[in-house]
């Protein structure tokens, strides 16, 4: 999910930090999952108590959403959606790695009935949630659990992320969005959802993502190396959070079969940023053959 750039910039500094770092590695990824969600609750616990509209929002211990404000970080995704890649209210739109439902709460009320909603998340709890809140509100809004292994929200998934479908019908979907979530898969499955997402969407139909992106001269992230083209903050646990270099991902959008249609847009998890946002945002197309 989208995070403030103080966030964004704590996320690789703390965890990488001298001192807690050891402490970091030996825990498992689950534990350290909670026990973050944990911290974000208590730390939300005033904010939420002066504001009668976030007692109903989500508690991160049962499953971490990101850091900041649930219902402002929603409103973000929802102005880079409409002001970057033009969202309109009459469509469909694909959400990857939905969460608890920080991006639909706020496209609930944007889209149109013509229009629709599709999500999908590896944590069953958070789509369990999404089903609970929006089948009123919003009945037409599907929500999909997806089954695949992850180290962190489904540790005894049955297949492989690899090999997951997307839940939509070919050339169904005008809009694709993954917020935070490149930022915690290795490259082969990211080139697995840069497939399905081309696969889904329309001709000229558009994916915003973001990611960490590493480009010559920008400056030197926290990172280790991991692979070629690729660093992470924990080699033992690469998934808490990867970075690719720009060439390599873009070379996978093509692959794909899709088009960068704008520079990178660069967040401020590495320096200065040039949009608001802690994750470097980027915009492709599927072209019209």
């Amino acid at each position: 999910m989208t995070e403030s750039r103080s966030t964004e910039r704590g996320v690789i500094g703390l965890a990488s930090g001298s001192l807690l770092r050891p402490i970091a590695d030996r825990t498992p990824a689950v534990v350290r999952r909670i026990c973050a969600g944990a911290w974000l609750d208590v730390s939300s616990l005033p904010a939420r108590l002066r504001d009668p509209g976030r007692w109903n929002e989500p508690w991160q211990t049962f499953h971490n959403v990101g850091g900041g404000d649930f219902r402002a970080s929603g409103e973000a995704i929802l102005r880079q959606l409409v002001d970057i890649a033009g969202l309109r209210r009459d469509w469909r739109v694909l959400d990857i790695g939905c969460g608890t439902g920080r991006a639909a709460a706020p496209l609930a009320e944007f889209l149109a009935p013509e229009g629709g909603y599709v999500g999908f998340d590896v944590s069953r709890i958070a789509v369990d949630s999404c089903r609970r809140r929006f089948r009123r509100r919003r009945p037409d809004f599907a929500f999909h659990h997806a089954d695949v292994a992850n180290p962190v929200y489904n540790v005894r998934g049955s297949a492989a992320p690899e090999q997951y479908v997307f839940p939509c019908p070919d050339q169904s979907i005008d809009l694709v969005f993954a917020t935070s979530v490149f930022t915690h898969l290795r490259l082969p499955v990211v080139a697995r959802q840069l497939r399905e997402s081309a696969r889904a969407l329309k001709p000229g139909g558009r994916f915003l993502f973001t990611a960490y992106t590493l480009i010559p001269g920008r400056g030197e992230p926290a990172l280790s190396p991991f692979e070629p083209g690729v660093m992470v903050l924990d080699p033992k646990a690469p998934e808490r959070a990867i970075a690719f270099d720009e060439t390599l991902l873009r070379a996978v959008v093509a692959e794909a079969g899709l088009d960068v249609v704008e520079p990178v847009r660069l967040g401020a998890w590495l320096g200065e940023a040039t949009y608001e946002g802690g994750q470097d945002l980027w915009l492709v197309e599927k072209p019209v053959r």
